[in-house]
Formats: structure tokens, C-alpha cells, sequence
């Protein structure tokens, strides 16, 4: 990231990649955000799940700087003994990371075609079987990207949605080779949590507080990709796990914006017995107009094509990809899905209807929305 101040951007002023065209911050996000996120991405206790990330480094063959640890196991959003555990798996370059897995016996396909597969369209996501930290064994879904490539994709610079619509959610930095690492990696956690006013604003209401923009950011978020689980109802599911550690941080994230003139402070809102101090109520110092909204449209479709095609992809990179795929479409439907032996043995030319007909109705009534 540039070596940038604090100040807010100015008004109307866009990102490098014309994602944004209301004030943020740039470069660096604000020191107060990234120290309320500090006790988060890096808490005084030890998880059982770092020994998976000392066996995630160690296949790496010292390509691995870092691993973050985020998503439903986490959050505790409703996981069962199907799913999976979700890890970034931060590498200094491709082809070394891959020639580690490889020479291990962990990966089915050769080292340089996964490593160009992940460098034209990354992260790429992979499935492990790791020690648990329990006695036992997980399984790892791992989106591996570099450093460099996660420095990009939580800037206004990014190409798309996929790394900065999970990292605004809770993730824990799980293992850093050194400090360095960790201070870059928790900066970019704060970089993802900063750029939630840009990509979220015009679709908050009138007035809201924190506890409504983090719902506004979720249920846009994952609408706007394309997921096996119905939108909705994971929405609300996932906000009811993530509130008590998200609150802190985006409290201390719409203050800021409201000291650099982005957001009007109105009145608090009525407290509770969830609440029982209630938070302020904020308005847009600037109401998103026309252009925003075109531009925003625009980077969240590109979003969505990118997405698609890394659906493709994961046939190469994600082992058994179809089978997980079922599950956890099983899991949040509630409804049995058994594919024909023709589906299975050629998915890509037989199982497209019964994948058109799934996302046309998963998030119809049953769904919650």
C-alpha cells in the first residue's frame, strides 16, 4: 500500500480502479481502526487451528508468510461436521507453494499449471486434509493468494469483490513467519474494513446506526455473489454470530468517518436490553448520486463474472469440488440433493440445468428473505 496520511479523501475524488467515487481513505487506513482490530485479528489466546496453520507452512516449503483464519468455523455461523475450515493462505509466490504441496503428495495436478491458474485470476482455492490441533483431522478449504496480490485486492485498486467481501467479516491472523508480516496483514484487515463505506454507502438507509450498516453490508455483500446458500437467510445468520466482534471495530470505523466529514452525526438510538448504551445515528454527509451507483453496479457484475469463472476453475484446483459443492447446498437448504451418475461423471456439459434451476429458487420463501 502507498505510504499515505489519515486525512479523508477529498469529495468525488475515485480510487485507482474507478471503484469509488465518494470520500475514503486512502492508502493506509485509520490508525483508530486497525488498533480496534488488533485485539480481533490477534488475540492473547492460542487456537487449536494453529497447528493446522504450522502444517499449512510447513508443506509450503517456506513459501507461506502468513495464514488468516476466518468464515463459518470461526464465526461459529452454524458450521456442522461437513464443512469446512475456511484459511488464506498468504505466499510469497505461486510455483514455490505449489512445487511444496506437489513434492508432499498433496495436490493431483502439476505445480505450474495450479500456479498459473492462481496467478491469472487469484485467489485460487484449494482443499486439504490437516491436523486439526485436536488429535484429529480437518478440512481445509484454502484460498491462496501472495502477499502482494492481497495488498491489491484490499486497496480501491482491487479487482474484484471475492478477498474484501470476506475480510471485512471476522478473520484471525493464525501465523506470520514475523512481525513485519503480521503488522501488513493486520493493516490489510483494516484496509478491508475501511472500504466497506465505499462499496456499501449507497445502499445504507436515510439514517442508520452501526448494528443496521453492518447488516446493509452483509446482505449486499453476499447478494451480490454468486453462493450456493440461500442470500437471505445466511445474512442474517451470519450477522447474528459476527455482532459482538464486529461492533467494536465498525463503531470505531464510523466515528472516524464522521470526523473526516463523511457521515453526520444525528441522534442515538434507543437503547436495550441488547444495547444498553445506545449507539449514534449517522446520515451520508453526501447521498450517493447517479454516477456512483452506475460505477458500483458495474464493479460488483465484474465482481460476479470473476466468481463465475472461478467456478471453472476450481474443477483443476479444488479436489472433489462437486461433492462440496452438494453438501453445502444441502446444508443451508435443508433439502436432500443427489446428483445422477451422468452428472457426476460430466458435470460440466450435464449438471448446468439443475444448477440454473437451484439459483433461480434458493432464496425464494424457505429461505428467509
Amino acid at each position: 500500500m502507498p505510504d499515505a496520511s489519515d486525512s479523508p479523501r477529498p469529495e468525488g475524488t475515485e480510487g485507482a480502479g474507478g471503484i469509488v467515487s465518494a470520500p475514503s481513505f486512502p492508502g493506509r487506513p485509520p490508525a483508530p481502526v486497525k488498533e480496534a482490530l488488533r485485539p480481533r485479528a490477534l488475540p492473547d489466546r492460542v487456537r487449536p487451528e494453529a497447528e493446522t496453520a504450522s502444517a499449512l507452512a510447513a508443506l509450503g516449503a517456506g513459501s507461506v508468510a502468513g495464514v488468516l483464519f476466518f468464515g463459518s468455523q470461526r464465526t461459529n455461523a452454524g458450521p456442522d461436521r461437513f464443512s469446512a475450515y475456511d484459511f488464506f493462505v498468504i505466499v510469497d509466490a505461486y510455483l514455490p507453494f505449489y512445487r511444496g504441496l506437489t513434492g508432499a503428495g498433496r495436490m493431483k495436478r502439476g505445480p505450474r499449471l495450479l500456479a498459473v491458474a492462481n496467478a491469472l485470476l487469484s485467489p485460487s482455492q484449494i482443499s486439504l486434509h490437516l491436523p486439526d490441533g485436536r488429535g484429529g483431522e480437518l478440512h481445509a478449504k484454502c484460498s491462496v493468494i501472495t502477499l502482494a496480490d492481497l495488498r491489491h485486492e484490499t486497496s480501491e485498486a482491487r479487482h474484484d469483490h471475492f478477498v474484501i467481501g470476506r475480510l471485512f467479516q471476522p478473520a484471525e491472523i493464525l501465523w506470520t513467519r514475523d512481525d513485519g508480516t503480521r503488522e501488513v496483514l493486520l493493516e490489510a484487515l483494516a484496509a478491508a474494513a475501511a472500504a466497506t463505506y465505499s462499496w456499501g454507502r449507497p445502499y445504507l438507509p436515510r439514517t442508520f446506526d452501526v448494528d443496521t450498516y453492518l447488516r446493509t453490508l452483509l446482505r449486499v455483500s453476499l447478494g451480490r455473489e454468486v453462493r450456493p446458500e440461500p442470500t437471505g437467510r445466511r445474512a442474517f445468520a451470519l450477522h447474528e454470530a459476527q455482532r459482538a466482534e464486529q461492533l467494536p471495530v465498525y463503531r470505531v470505523l464510523l466515528e472516524s468517518l464522521a470526523d473526516a466529514g463523511a457521515l453526520q452525526r444525528e441522534a442515538s438510538a434507543p437503547a436495550g436490553p441488547s444495547f444498553p448504551t445506545p449507539d449514534p445515528t449517522y446520515r451520508l454527509a453526501r447521498p450517493a448520486d447517479a454516477l456512483e451507483r452506475l460505477r458500483l453496479g458495474v464493479y460488483f457484475t465484474r465482481s460476479k463474472a470473476r466468481a463465475t469463472l472461478r467456478w471453472f476453475k476450481y474443477v483443476v484446483t479444488f479436489d472433489d469440488w462437486l461433492e462440496y459443492i452438494r453438501r453445502k447446498a444441502e446444508r443451508h437448504t435443508g433439502q436432500s440433493i443427489e446428483l445422477t451418475p451422468r452428472e457426476r461423471a460430466y458435470p460440466y456439459l450435464f449438471l448446468w440445468p439443475r444448477v440454473f434451476r437451484y439459483l433461480r429458487h434458493k432464496d425464494g420463501p424457505r429461505s428467509g428473505t
